[in-house]
């Protein structure tokens, strides 16, 4: 068996100049169940992580660093882990 991930960041709803608006997270937790729904894979856990400065393509670093900075920017998602039955190479 081998494990993988799918993690789900809230959509953008709204952007203005300076702001964007973005789903509430009950919304991202009921695409994460359509999903679950869909594949049929067998789920192991499901959490929810925070990263600083970080967008959906950037969601598999593991090496997050942050300084203090005050224009971190934190963002929630839903991370689904599932058994995988893809034979690993």
């Amino acid at each position: 068996m081998a494990m993988n991930f799918k993690d789900f960041f809230p959509s953008t709803t709204k952007t203005g100049l300076f702001s964007k608006k973005q789903e509430i997270l009950g919304e991202t937790v009921a695409r994460a169940n359509a999903w679950i729904s869909s594949s049929s894979v067998r789920v192991i856990n499901v959490e929810t992580v925070v990263f600083p400065n970080i967008d959906a393509e950037q969601s598999s670093k593991a090496d997050s660093v942050t300084r203090g900075d005050f224009l971190t920017e934190w963002h929630q998602l839903i991370r689904v882990w599932y058994e995988d039955s893809t034979p690993i190479a």
